[in-house]
Order: C-alpha cells, then structure tokens, then sequence
C-alpha cells in the first residue's frame, strides 16, 4: 500500500519556484499598497505624515507633490531662510511680514515663515507665563529666588531661539521642510 495523498482540489497550476519576479515591486515584500505602512487611498507611496518632504501636518496646499523640492521655485529658499535669519536680526515682524507677503504665492515660503512665526510666539508665551505666575508672589513675600524658574527659562530660550533659527535657515536652504518639536512650537499660524 502506498500513502498517497490526494491532490487538493482545483487550486489552479502549482506557483513558479521564483523563475518571475512578482509583479508590482515593493520593498516590504507584498502587494503595493497593502500591509505597507504608506498605505492608504492613494495607494503606495501616500505620504501622511510628511516624511518625503510633503509639509508635516498638511494643510498648506494640494498634496500629491514627492521629493523635499517638489514646490521649491525661484527664490523660495531665499525667503525661507531669512524667515528664520530675520528673526534674529529683528524678531517676529520678519516672519510676519514674509508670511503676509509670500503665503498667496509659494507654500514653501508660507510654511517656513508661519513656523518661525509661530516658534516666536511660543517662546513669549513660554517666558511670560513663569513670569506672570512667580513675579507677583516674590513681590508679595520678598523671596526674590522664587524668580530662578523664570531666569532659567529666558535663559534657555536665548540659547535655544539660536539653534532651532539657525537649523531651520540651513534646512530652508536646502529646499527642505522641517517642522520644530513641537514643545517649542505651537501651531497657530499655518
């Protein structure tokens, strides 16, 4: 007696031992689009959350662009950087008034001026509140070390207000987009 085992039922011809590569490529091992964690509506290669140089958090514009200078014309990266070099010099009318100029215009230069608009308004946020809450009980008790929180924070953003500036010109000029933590920048221009 032999044990054979039955055939199973007509499940088509029996696959080729890898003599064609499958059909659509995809660097996960699978179909575009499925199990792939870019999958979504538009298929493989969606970019949700920004990493191909889309604008982290959307909402500037028409998606569908690919590659970190797919809306980078002309002199776009000059106005990014000084966005971000302005405000050094001189604060947040820099930004305030390239976002008001260039928003219509290019959404790269939008993106980069709203951010260092908005990390401007997030660090005066961030100075002023310790000072606002500690300032009135070092008067009212005459401990004036109550104030220390509040110096080592404007001390902290002196310094930080250089790094982030300066990486978000050197980002700007290469015709990148770069999206601060955001700790130290709230998102209320867009």
């Amino acid at each position: 007696m032999k044990d054979d085992i039955p055939p199973p039922p007509d499940s088509g011809p029996p696959p080729d031992s890898g003599s064609q590569p499958p059909p659509y490529g995809s660097p996960y091992g699978g179909t575009p689009g499925v199990g792939s964690p870019y999958a979504g509506p538009e298929g493989y290669g969606h970019d949700p959350g920004g990493a191909y140089g889309h604008p982290p958090g959307g909402g500037y514009g028409p998606p569908g662009a690919q590659g970190p200078r797919a809306h980078v014309q002309g002199d776009d990266t000059t106005w990014a950087m000084f966005a971000y070099l302005g405000t050094l010099l001189l604060g947040f009318l820099a930004p305030l008034i390239i976002y008001f100029v260039k928003r219509n215009e290019s959404r790269f230069v939008r993106f980069h001026a709203a951010q260092a608009l908005n990390y401007q308004i997030t660090i005066l946020i961030q100075m002023l509140a310790p000072l606002i809450v500690l300032l009135p009980i070092a008067i009212v008790t005459d401990l004036w070390w109550l104030l220390a929180p509040a110096i080592v924070i404007w001390l902290f953003h002196a310094f930080a207000q250089w790094v982030f500036l300066i990486l978000g010109a050197v980002k700007s000029g290469k015709g990148e987009y770069y999206e601060f933590p955001k700790v130290f920048s709230f998102r209320m221009i867009r």
